[in-house]
């Protein structure tokens, strides 16, 4: 016999016939259908325990085992498929089933195969392999009736139970893998051929292994949540309020809480996503009482409330039922103060009841908001996110390959979102053949790819933006932060975005936004601080730069961050103070971005020092130089752009890119003259001269420093006259000029006192005063000196004078044929100077530690590092420093 749709509609209209004339049946198939949420099921179930004329078995469905009967004269055995066509009390009324259909994850593995075949899915024609194939293993089908048979089967449509099977088995799928039981569990699918009964109590219990909804898919991670409902009901509680983010699983585990817990009935209340569409208390109840009791409900709501508080007050036996009720997805009921709203007061009066402690059912209510009713007894319960653990064993279920280290980060940008798991792993399945690796590099910067995840955000923000606008305002003007070096922001990096709501309103705004689950808090050494889900953030600033206030919430954080930080004393205020430059750079407002890095701020090392000072006093060069070069081409000539310049030269100087800090010096001196800025211009020749040094053109550099005295001493304020003097001494006591350098070495260690308000020029001062007295002879004073470098550098942070300091230590220590310390020396300065890049000085490192390794006999070793010095110093294009090393080698 062919395939046609007739045959389909002769299937459906046959268990309607038997159940319309059967006298027994108390409703119409329509109406004896389960309430509610029940009609998104397949509607479909298994046969645990065999079913006889006019006696009731038992069937696997929704998870757990229900007590069926079928009003047919007929025997249904264990493992065979039946229709649920309706119910009386908890009793199922069941027939054998004509058809079945994949579910959500088989059809997944379905389409999967299908490709993987080299088939095209449409149009599917009379020659198509697919076709004869089928013609082939189904002799009564013909060329219509097969390629009808693929289409619906494709589709996820019902098809006969032989077709199904059928088409499974040329696709080289399980067909009870693939199949659709609702909530069946695919442990009981695989053993169809020969099922053992279930007992007439029977339960199960692993949490580990239910499946959750539509898709099949495997219920992970939830085992602590599991016990602690358990222990909460245990404890006395009637109704728990299961609080969580949108798509965290609130709702998936209250239902597998039911499942395993053996609740022999379960009641369900879903709410519309819509407020305008939620279906009243008392019609649930009405809905309830006829259904699942049998009872006809007083018309007035208190007294069919009664009714059913009656019920729930009974106590489980085999006469009574264990009765649980599911109220799910609870808040498009309440007001933004977490009450029942004044359309649905009726709600207020059902949850007083289902949570009076005399009832013996359990009530598990979902909600992403919480509920502040007085007359409610629910306890909460916080839904936390699903553990890399978890992701890593759902992703192996749906064979993926969960040892990528891509899934760890995955995992933190979804926040172990469950809804967000089983979305991207059917993505990752069908679009990217299980590759995590490669869908994690096409799709990181936009977290919202995927339809489904931005639908369930976008219904977060329009609910909010309803019930509390401010709410939602500041919302959006939260994406504006970054979240990353500093992953949280202050209680005040919320209030500063209140611009516009009176003061006494704007805690309750940021209160409703946490119990909302819309923003998260940590405790951060007792303070509350606070930050968005990836996903919120994403959606977030993705309206707000739609919004008027995209250029005012910007200003608005900049000008927080830059006076929230009031000193710089660790690299995490530095990272701080500089967030401002992010918000005025994404509004294109350049100058006020550079203002941002030119800020002075007091420490206890330093006066007036500008937060890219900080910055590589810190060793974070590479991100102040990238942010510097961003804004020159944006800032016109003058005192600004001059002051960056003589920044950038600094960092280039201190990372080892010598001729860059030459150029951008120059560039600085000439701004300085056209403006007639003294002290820029001062500065800018004093690091060229710094630059000179670090070439090892001393004769140059030297001629540079004498010219540059005269400058320093007359300048007011003449800051950098005791910083020309050290630098001189130190080129003085390399030439030769042994009395010069004590002369001026001893000037310095006299004023040293003028330095105290330049971090720089005090941590320097000692590194080059200890050089000198190395040169001069005198290793007593030379190690004072690289002592007192060692320690200021510790206190101050400053990570490259500590690196120099213990460079020099090191060259005392080989002096001293103490070898062991020179050599863990020389490395901890390696280490400390690899870290942050500074290439300079690093060459120098290399030259010293080649030289101790030289005068340990250990020449192989000694010559490596000399060779590794002199590669630093061709990248550094210093031919003089090349060339001073080549030396030593030579005189091996």
């Amino acid at each position: 016999m062919g395939f046609s749709l007739r045959n389909v509609f002769q299937a459906f209209q046959f268990v309607e016939t038997q159940n319309s004339t059967n006298p027994s049946s108390r409703q119409s198939i329509k109406q004896s259908m389960p309430h509610g949420s029940w009609g998104y099921q397949n509607r479909q179930a298994i046969v645990q325990q065999t079913i006889q004329p006019n006696q009731r078995g038992r069937v696997r469905y929704w998870g757990s085992d229900w007590f069926a009967r079928c009003h047919q004269d007929i025997f249904i055995s264990p493992g065979e498929v039946v229709d649920i066509v309706g119910v009386e009390n908890i009793t199922l009324l069941v027939e054998p089933a004509f058809l079945l259909s994949c579910s959500n994850l088989g059809l997944a593995k379905v389409k999967q195969a299908w490709q993987q075949r080299g088939w095209a899915a449409t149009p599917i024609r009379r020659e198509s392999e697919s076709v004869k194939l089928l013609m082939s293993s189904s002799q009564d089908l013909n060329e219509e009736a097969a390629i009808e048979t693929w289409k619906r089967f494709i589709q996820g449509k019902p098809i006969y139970i032989t077709k199904f099977k059928a088409c499974c088995e040329l696709l080289g799928l399980n067909w009870q893998e693939i199949v659709g039981y609702g909530h069946t569990r695919p442990d009981r699918l695989s053993n169809f051929s020969n099922p053992e009964p279930a007992p007439e109590n029977s339960t199960e219990n692993n949490s580990e292994s239910e499946p959750s909804d539509l898709n099949s898919a495997p219920f992970v991670g939830r085992s602590d949540a599991m016990i602690d409902l358990a222990r909460l009901a245990r404890s006395g509680a009637t109704a728990i309020l299961i609080l969580g983010e949108g798509g965290i699983g609130k709702t998936t585990l209250a239902q597998q809480y039911f499942a395993q817990q053996g609740f022999d009935l379960v009641l369900e209340g879903w709410m519309a996503k819509q407020t305008q569409n939620i279906t009243s208390a008392e019609g649930m109840v009405q809905d309830w009482l006829r259904r699942y009791f049998g009872e006809e409900p007083a018309r007035d709501f208190q007294a069919a409330l009664k009714q059913l508080k009656r019920r729930l007050q009974e106590r489980p036996s085999d006469q009574s039922p264990k009765i649980g009720v599911l109220i799910d997805n609870l808040e498009p009921a309440l007001d933004r103060e977490g009450h029942i709203i004044a359309a649905h007061r009726d709600y207020a009066m059902l949850l007083e009841v289902l949570s009076d402690r005399s009832v013996h059912s359990l009530t598990l209510i979902t909600s992403r908001e919480p509920l502040r009713e007085s007359n409610v007894n629910a306890q909460p319960y916080i839904l936390p996110g699903l553990s890399v653990t978890a992701w890593q064993q759902f992703f192996q279920n749906q064979q993926i390959d969960a040892q990528s280290s891509a899934l760890t980060q995955i995992h933190k940008a979804y926040s172990g979102n469950a809804k967000a798991m089983t979305i991207l792993s059917s993505t990752i399945s069908l679009d990217y053949a299980g590759n995590l690796e490669t869908f994690w590099q096409e799709n990181q910067a936009n977290l919202l790819q995927q339809t489904d995840l931005e639908d369930l955000v976008a219904s977060q923000f329009e609910r909010l933006q309803r019930i509390y606008p401010e709410a939602y305002q500041l919302l959006l003007r939260l994406g504006c932060y970054r979240y990353q070096s500093i992953s949280a922001v202050p209680a005040d990096a919320l209030y500063c975005l209140l611009w516009d709501v009176p003061q006494q309103q704007r805690h309750s705004v940021i209160r409703f936004l946490e119990d909302s689950f819309l923003v998260e808090v940590k405790s951060d050494r007792g303070h509350d601080k606070y930050y968005l889900h990836p996903l919120i953030q994403a959606k977030a600033i993705a309206l707000l730069k739609a919004s008027p206030d995209w250029q005012s919430t910007n200003q608005r954080a900049a000008e927080f961050w830059t006076t929230y930080v009031k000193t710089i004393e660790t690299i995490e205020d530095a990272l701080t103070a500089y967030q401002g430059y992010y918000h005025y750079f994404y509004i294109g407002e350049y100058e006020a971005a550079a203002s941002v890095l030119l800020y002075e701020r007091d420490s206890q090392w330093s006066k007036q020092e500008p937060l890219g000072v900080s910055f590589y006093r810190f060793g974070l060069l590479r991100r102040m130089i990238s942010a510097i070069n961003r804004l020159l081409d944006r800032i016109p000539p003058g005192p600004v752009l001059g002051k960056l310049l003589s920044i950038l030269g600094d960092l280039y100087w201190l990372n080892g890119n010598i001729h860059r800090s030459i150029a951008c010096n120059e560039k600085a001196k000439e701004i300085a003259v056209q403006f007639g800025l003294q002290d820029l211009e001062i500065s800018s020749l004093f690091n060229i001269g710094l630059c000179k040094i670090q070439l090892w053109e001393l004769t140059d550099a030297l001629a540079l420093f004498q010219t540059l005295i005269t400058l320093a001493e007359n300048a007011k304020p003449n800051r950098h006259t005791v910083s020309t003097w050290f630098c001189l001494a130190y080129l003085y006591s390399c030439l030769g000029q042994k009395q010069e350098a004590a002369n001026l070495a001893k000037k310095v260690s006299e004023e040293y006192a003028q330095l105290s308000s330049d971090a720089w020029s005090r941590g320097y001062s000692l590194l080059f005063l200890g050089l000198t007295m190395k040169n001069l002879g005198n290793d007593r004073e030379a190690e004072r000196m690289y002592r007192l470098a060692r320690d200021y550098a510790e206190q101050s942070h400053y990570t490259q004078v500590k690196a120099s300091a213990l460079n020099g230590l090191a060259t005392i220590d080989r002096d001293r044929l103490n070898f062991r310390d020179a050599i863990a020396n020389h490395l901890a300065a390696q280490r400390l100077l690899e870290r942050i890049e500074a290439r300079g000085e690093l060459a120098e490192v290399h030259y010293q530690l080649g030289l101790t390794y030289l005068k340990m006999n250990e020449i192989a070793e000694g010559k490596s590092s000399l060779q590794q010095a002199i590669e630093l110093f061709q990248k550094m294009g210093a031919p003089k420093q090349v060339e001073r090393v080549q030396q030593t080698l030579e005189m091996i």
